[in-house]
């Protein structure tokens, strides 16, 4: 029997607040990213230690790469200070995804970047970013949804030319939203697939099949929306095509 396909997915951490171990940090992966390979049969490996990743041999098996969600992204990165409404960052995290990414596209394995993950994405190819959506003069959606995860809330306008379009198989789809950042510049060699009402992007390609990223978050409506699931098997059919060709 043929080996599954790997798909490596980038971690996160947190700090317990309260409980009974205030203070603890943990390293975690959201379980709709895990879940949403898993229902395609593919074996999941979460690259939660970025020391350990440096040198960890597996790597060079994954066959696909999910960028995940999570901290804002370091605004140094590309040139900016921080403004005043910016969350949490982590810049050991940014350099560490930026180095999964970089090493994903040496191997031309297909890449999937979720809200954080597009930002890594479009930074990485020397993009800059809105920091918060309220330095964006023509935004007036609200990005930031704060109910159900996998709850539609706004419409986002697809490239009907593009690969994304061809999965849904519509122009237009009513999707989730949780981010307060966005693509402002965009990086060098992307295609803008899709946007908001606003013209806030929502889906970005870089490099064809190569990279692609998306400020909506399918993995969480994957459990009940057919479309996002539709995403997730594509990805991991082009991880399929890298896995036999080994």
């Amino acid at each position: 029997m043929t080996a599954k396909p790997l798909i490596g997915i980038s971690g996160s951490h947190m700090i317990d607040g309260g409980g009974q171990f205030p203070g603890y940090h943990r390293s975690y992966v959201n379980h709709d990213y895990v879940r949403s390979v898993t229902e395609r049969a593919v074996s999941p490996s979460s690259f939660l230690s970025m020391k350990r990743m440096m040198s960890w041999k597996p790597y060079g098996r994954v066959d696909g790469l999910l960028l995940s969600g999570g901290h804002d992204v370091y605004p140094l990165l590309y040139g900016e200070e921080p403004c005043r409404q910016i969350g949490a960052v982590w810049p050991e995290r940014d350099h560490f995804d930026m180095l999964l990414l970089k090493r994903a596209e040496a191997r031309k394995i297909p890449v999937v970047g979720i809200c954080r993950g597009l930002q890594i994405i479009n930074v990485a190819h020397g993009g800059t970013l809105y920091q918060d959506l309220s330095k964006d003069p023509q935004s007036f959606v609200k990005h930031s949804q704060n109910q159900d995860p996998a709850t539609a809330t706004h419409t986002i306008e697809i490239d009907p030319q593009s690969r994304l379009a061809s999965l849904l198989g519509r122009t237009e789809w009513v999707t989730n939203s949780h981010h307060h950042q966005t693509v402002h510049e965009v990086g060098q060699g992307p295609l803008v697939t899709a946007r908001a009402k606003d013209g806030t992007v929502e889906s970005a390609g870089y490099g064809g099949k190569l990279s692609h990223g998306l400020s909506v978050h399918p993995e969480m409506m994957s459990i009940h929306s057919k479309l996002a699931r539709n995403l997730f098997v594509d990805f991991v059919k082009e991880a399929e095509v890298r896995h036999g060709n080994r």
